[in-house]
């Protein structure tokens, strides 16, 4: 069984939410950080504005009732409370009060902890920071569920006043939470809809792939559907191009198969009936000697059937080996060995064929030539021309071959560089023609990187014209 991670889905949704709640969690703490330092903040400002208004309140507490007269100085009533250790007065003892949730409480103290001064709702404070060597030295700090400011100077006295932030922190527990709800069910959305995005997203590649299954199943004529314009319709068309070729080489090599057996079939036939023929009884000399030539013409015809599928095989699978060549002495070469072919034909050559080197593998483009030339000659008429011609220029290597016969029809001219395809529907090779003279060729060309084309008027004979680079590529 497919492990669920091997699938794109599951990866992407996976990749998808540990992402998303990468970025949620960090906006969450942000978040969080943010109020929370915003909360703080906020008592922090209230204790200083606490703090100011109680020392101010206790300054005036101990000055004299005339209030034209300014505050006692700090030196003076820190005396003040060390010898005498008075009461807290009613105006700053009021204020102090209440120990309900958010409470603000006053303590005065020497730096070893004894106290001057507090008020009634004063905690346990056992933390007394150090006087400093001169002036004062101030500290906000929390404490449990409390928030105090801490000032000591360097008379040895300590000042501080705390606040019960119990209900804050309750508050911000609240935020946490809620905030904590809201990034889950934003996860938990994100990740049904990321889930659905990308079937959607993913589900061409899923028909791309039932698609491709039935083909390899042998229906090779269906393909994908590709109306759109996206990357993966893009993809199916190429892959819609793909199947094309491959429809068109399985119904080729189908094709082939059959043409092959039916070739070789006719001369094996010929072979065994004729054996069989003359061993039903003794013969004369003469007849056994017309019987081996029978079996030797059809020996002969598998040969070149043979011969010729593995020289298009070879040409099909291997890479040509490219050196520098002059085809128009290939071309003279081809013309002069196939003199006595067109003199038995009663068919005229004519060969104008200047210097024109080439890249290439000289014997196989011998071979090209002189199956492009023999074809002309074996389809011309009696008293016919061909009409050979070969020159370079503009990087490349042009060769033509035309003669006046009675020319290719329109519905044989776009099949006639196919394998065994011949004009004749019967295909029989008892001329002694394999039917892969131009389709041999054809390989030729395209190993070189080249062109063959072929135009024809019928019975104004037929024009083949074989481009060549002259440079290897």
């Amino acid at each position: 069984m497919r492990s669920p991670l091997h699938s794109i889905r599951w990866r992407l949704q996976v990749w998808h939410g540990l992402l998303l709640l990468f970025v949620l969690m960090a906006f969450c703490f942000t978040a969080l950080r943010m109020a929370q330092n915003d909360h703080i903040r906020r008592i922090d400002r209230d204790l200083v504005d606490k703090e100011r208004e109680s020392f101010h309140i206790l300054q005036r507490s101990l000055s004299s009732d005339d209030e034209q007269e300014p505050p006692i100085p700090p030196e003076l009533m820190f005396k003040i409370l060390r010898e005498d250790k008075p009461e807290v007065w009613q105006e700053f003892s009021s204020a102090y009060q209440n120990s309900d949730p958010g409470y603000v409480y006053f303590s005065l103290r020497e730096t070893d902890g004894t106290v001057l001064l507090q008020t009634p709702n004063t905690p346990e404070i056992s933390d007394i920071p150090t006087a400093p060597r001169q002036g004062f030295r101030e500290e906000i700090r929390s404490v449990g569920n409390r928030r105090e400011i801490v000032k000591s100077t360097w008379h040895g006295v300590c000042f501080i006043v705390g606040k019960d932030i119990s209900h804050e922190l309750a508050e911000m527990r609240n935020f946490r939470t809620r905030l904590f709800l809201t990034g889950l069910g934003v996860w938990l959305v994100s990740l049904v809809g990321g889930w659905m995005l990308a079937g959607r997203t993913l589900k061409p590649i899923t028909t791309i792939s039932n698609t491709a299954s039935r083909i390899a199943e042998g229906n090779l004529e269906e393909r994908i559907d590709a109306t759109g314009n996206s990357e993966l319709d893009e993809l199916a068309r190429v892959l819609n191009l793909t199947f094309d070729r491959l429809h068109a080489a399985f119904n080729r090599q189908k094709r082939f198969t059959a043409d092959a057996s039916h070739e070789l079939r006719t001369p094996v036939t010929a072979l065994l009936t004729e054996s069989e023929r003359i061993l039903r009884r003794e013969r004369s000399a003469e007849d056994y000697r017309a019987a081996l030539r029978v079996c030797h013409d059809s020996g002969r015809r598998m040969s070149q059937l043979i011969e010729a599928l593995l020289l298009l095989s070879r040409q099909e699978s291997t890479a040509i080996k490219a050196d520098a060549c002059e085809m128009s002495a290939i071309v003279h070469d081809v013309v002069e060995q196939l003199a006595p072919m067109a003199d038995e034909r009663k068919v005229a050559v004519h060969c104008s064929a200047p210097p024109s080197p080439c890249m290439g593998d000289a014997a196989a483009l011998s071979i090209l030539v002189r199956n492009l030339v023999a074809n002309a000659i074996c389809h011309n008429r009696e008293g016919g021309c061909v009409w050979v011609n070969c020159h370079s220029g503009n990087g490349s290597c042009l060769i033509t071959v035309k003669d006046d016969g009675p020319g290719i029809s329109e519905d044989d001219l776009p099949h006639i560089f196919e394998r065994f395809y011949r004009a004749d529907k019967a295909r029989t090779g008892a001329s002694g023609h394999t039917g892969l003279g131009l389709a041999i060729a054809k390989a030729i060309v395209q190993k070189h990187n080249g062109s063959l084309n072929a135009e024809s008027t019928p019975g104004k004979g037929a024009c083949f014209s074989v481009t060549i680079p002259t440079s290897a590529t």
